[in-house]
């Protein structure tokens, strides 16, 4: 989802701003982008909020990436096979279960969701990324994998139309995972698709846009004018679920503030 946002973002801000070039890199996630925001190896990148709320906290203040806007919600993802036996996330215990690519958000939320759940160092937490769990937890040699993203995840929904697999409710760990990590989790109900039967809970954290410290103002101006005005133009159109591509509700950025610059152009953008 990453990715398939920030292509569609790079294609629009240079369809409306032709002097604008936009590379979007692939990365490991959210603390990987993090690392490359405070490097200044990159201008602009996506983080799970309740992450970059953790670095900003714990990171040096003059290199603390400043927010964009609000995008768009994750949901943290347990997948299992329709065949297993586990109904609830305490049967993972003594189980193999992929977290997510070292550097990635969802890896980063799943230890506070294990924590929670009173998993930790009860489970055998590995670090795949996706497909590469996808494959495993196709042939049998993990139990269940976590994820933090849109609904449906393509890569998950083709292979639950080979292999039926299954999502877990997890929103009762909401409360205990906020009281854990001080972040405010709030629970979602899961879009219905082919691997979430209805009326399944998930844990709902939003997707910052970031940016590094001394960027351009005009860079700055030109994404927000892009976001705040093409947002049909930027969600994938496979992908259900809430997205926050209007002002009002772009700005909520949490404990990260906005970047001034950002503020410039919202407030030139609708007063």
């Amino acid at each position: 989802m990453y990715l398939a946002f920030a292509e569609l973002l790079a294609k629009q801000v240079h369809t409306r701003y032709p002097g604008v070039g936009v590379d979007a890199l692939p990365t490991e996630g959210t603390v990987d982008n993090l690392a490359r925001l405070r490097s200044g190896d990159v201008d602009m990148g996506l983080a799970l909020a309740d992450v970059a709320e953790r670095d900003r906290a714990t990171g040096p203040p003059a290199t603390a990436p400043q927010a964009v806007a609000r995008v768009y919600e994750n949901y943290l993802q347990v997948i299992v096979r329709e065949s297993a036996a586990v109904k609830q996330l305490s049967e993972l215990q003594g189980m193999r279960v992929s977290i997510g690519a070292t550097r990635s958000g969802g890896a980063a939320t799943s230890e506070v969701l294990f924590e929670a759940a009173g998993l930790r160092g009860r489970v055998d937490t590995l670090t795949y990324r996706l497909r590469d769990a996808l494959d495993r937890l196709a042939d049998g040699s993990i139990d269940a994998l976590v994820w933090s993203g849109g609904v449906p995840t393509p890569a998950i929904a083709d292979l639950d139309a080979e292999l039926p697999l299954r999502i877990l409710d997890i929103g009762p760990l909401a409360i205990p995972m906020s009281g854990l990590s001080g972040y405010p989790y709030v629970v979602r109900r899961v879009p219905t698709c082919g691997y979430v039967p209805p009326g399944i809970r998930s844990i709902g954290v939003p997707d910052l846009l970031l940016c590094r410290q001394g960027i351009a103002a005009d860079l700055v101006a030109a994404v927000v004018d892009v976001l705040a005005t093409d947002a049909r133009e930027l969600v994938p159109p496979y992908v259900r679920g809430l997205q926050y591509l209007a002002p009002p509700s772009m700005i909520q950025t949490g404990l990260i503030p906005l970047d001034p610059e950002a503020v410039g152009a919202y407030r030139k953008l609708h007063g």
